[in-house]
């Protein structure tokens, strides 16, 4: 299904956008994904497109039957990355997978994947940040949580062992509104997004002129 919307900008600070948002058919279903290369470099943007196009390859190329299955593709297109760029190149993804009743989730760092509901976000995945539980308990403010999250330790890194990498499955969202979106998006949205499914669909429409041209971070979206 093709996303009502998918962006992926720049920003108002950042002179390199290191996300990378896409969409592509695969058996049985459409996958998408939404990558946050860490530390705004040319070389860093190029290793995350290395890494979604040779995703698209391999799950255009076989079933992805399973979350086994995802994940050795996962882990192959890290590989591609690391045999062209050498160790140390860090991203985030989130990468949902929609087939007939289920949703194959892939989850590292703190991109994020929700369903919009009556009520708001229905967050599905959990920011990969040693700080979450202490932001949650209110030991430690928004502001300071948003600050302290850019760990390299918590996000894909080549050279590494992919044991941060979460993947498993969720039902379809009843509404059909699935959101994959990058922490420079929800950092600035999420307290805003509290409306109904029609309200945040047209709160996110109507903000990323401002975000485009304002936001502190490269920003990725795909709502489908």
């Amino acid at each position: 299904m093709t996303p009502t919307i998918l962006t992926c900008e720049l920003g108002g600070v950042e002179s390199v956008n290191a996300d990378y948002a896409a969409h592509w058919p695969v058996a049985g279903g459409h996958l998408y994904v939404v990558c946050d290369g860490i530390n705004h470099k040319d070389i860093v943007a190029q290793a995350v497109s290395l890494f979604c196009s040779t995703l698209r390859s391999n799950t255009q190329q076989q079933d992805i039957c399973n979350e086994k299955c995802f994940l050795n593709d996962i882990e192959q297109a890290v590989k591609s990355v690391e045999s062209e760029f050498g160790t140390d190149i860090a991203f985030c993804m989130t990468i949902a997978v929609v087939l007939e009743g289920e949703v194959l989730v892939a989850h590292c760092g703190d991109c994020r994947l929700g369903y919009l509901t009556a009520s708001g976000v229905d967050w599905h995945t959990v920011d990969d940040v040693p700080y979450l539980e202490l932001y949650k308990n209110g030991s430690i403010t928004r502001d300071t949580y948003l600050d302290l999250r850019h760990l390299v330790a918590c996000k894909i890194k080549t050279g590494k062992a992919l044991s941060d990498v979460k993947v498993f499955t969720i039902p379809t969202p009843e509404q059909g509104c699935l959101l994959l979106c990058s922490d420079g998006f929800w950092s600035e949205m999420e307290p805003k997004l509290v409306g109904d499914i029609e309200e945040c669909k047209h709160l996110i429409k109507s903000e990323l002129p401002n975000l485009t041209k304002n936001a502190r971070d490269n920003f990725s979206l795909i709502l489908v």
